[in-house]
This record gives C-alpha cells, sequence and structure tokens, in this order.
C-alpha cells in the first residue's frame, strides 16, 4: 500500500503536473507571455502533464538513451 503510494507520488507524470506545470506557468508570467485562447497555467498544465507523460512511457526524463 505504502510503496503504491510512493511510486504514484513520485512518478514523472505526478511530477510534471505537480512541480513543472506551476513552475512554468509563473515563468510566462514572469516573461509577460500570454496566449489568448489559454490561460499561462492551462498551457503550462497541457505542457508538462505530455512532458511528463511521455518521460513515464519512456521510463526517463533524458531524451537520449
Amino acid at each position: 500500500m505504502i510503496e503504491k503510494l510512493i511510486k504514484v507520488l513520485f512518478a514523472p507524470l505526478t511530477f510534471g503536473l505537480a512541480f513543472l506545470a506551476p513552475l512554468f506557468a509563473q515563468i510566462l508570467d514572469a516573461l509577460a507571455v500570454s496566449l489568448s485562447i489559454a490561460s499561462n497555467l492551462t498551457l503550462a498544465f497541457v505542457v508538462a502533464g505530455i512532458w511528463g507523460l511521455v518521460a513515464q512511457l519512456r521510463g526517463s526524463w533524458v531524451w537520449l538513451k
């Protein structure tokens, strides 16, 4: 039970959504970049979610293996 919880908490997808998305949104806000179709947070969640999902499926954040 605890092992499954730890695996979920430290999964790349969780890291992407919980840490990278807010970070990316803050960077976009600091650079004053915004799209008219979506908020910066929405864009950040989409990009970080895709990036985290790819990392989870590949098993690595590094593109070169």
